[in-house]
C-alpha cells in the first residue's frame, strides 16, 4: 500500500513547492485520448516526493483573448513561464494528433539548460525530425511513452527519495 507523496500545483496557484524536486508538465493540452496524459503521469509519480506544476486549467475559457493586455490570459502564460524557470525538470509531450506550437516554444526555451528537459515525441508528430535534432544537439533524453516519462523522472530524483 503506497501513500501519495507527490504534490500537484495547478495554474494559477502560487502554493509553495514541497517536493525534493519539481517537474513542469509542458506539452499537448488538447483532449485527444480517453485519458489525459498529465493525469496518467501524475498518478505514476504519486508515490514520489516531487512537486508537479500542471498548467491545465479546468476553468479555462476558450473565449479569452490571447493578448498581453487581457489579464487572465497573461496570468496563465506568466505562471507557465515562471514555473518552468523554477522547475528542476520540464517534460514536453508532442502528441501526434496536435501541432502544439507552444510546446515547440517551451522546448526551445528550456533546451539549453543541461539535464532539464525530457521529451516524448512519438512517430507521427508533424515536426518530429526537428524535435529529434534539437534533442540530439542538446543531449535531451527522448522517451517513447508516458510510462517512460515517469521512469525518466524517477531516475533523476535523489537516491534518498
Amino acid at each position: 500500500m503506497s501513500q501519495n507523496r507527490s504534490q500537484v500545483i495547478y495554474a494559477p496557484s502560487q502554493e509553495p513547492p514541497r517536493g525534493l524536486r519539481s517537474v513542469f508538465f509542458a506539452g499537448t493540452t488538447s483532449r485527444v485520448d480517453s485519458a489525459d496524459w498529465r493525469e496518467i503521469l501524475a498518478a505514476l509519480l504519486s508515490t514520489q516526493p516531487i512537486t508537479i506544476y500542471n498548467p491545465y486549467r479546468p476553468d479555462w475559457d476558450c473565449t479569452w483573448r490571447e493578448d498581453v493586455d487581457f489579464a487572465p490570459y497573461r496570468e496563465q502564460v506568466e505562471w507557465e513561464l515562471e514555473k518552468q524557470d523554477k522547475a528542476d525538470m520540464v517534460v514536453v509531450y508532442f502528441h501526434p494528433a496536435t501541432q502544439a506550437p507552444i510546446s515547440l516554444l517551451e522546448l526551445g526555451l528550456n533546451a539549453q539548460t543541461p539535464g532539464k528537459v525530457i521529451v516524448l515525441c512519438p512517430e507521427g508528430y508533424w515536426k518530429r525530425g526537428n524535435v529529434q535534432i534539437v534533442c540530439r544537439r542538446f543531449g535531451i533524453e527522448m522517451v517513447e511513452s508516458v510510462e517512460e516519462l515517469g521512469s525518466a523522472i524517477v531516475r533523476r530524483l535523489p537516491s534518498t527519495a
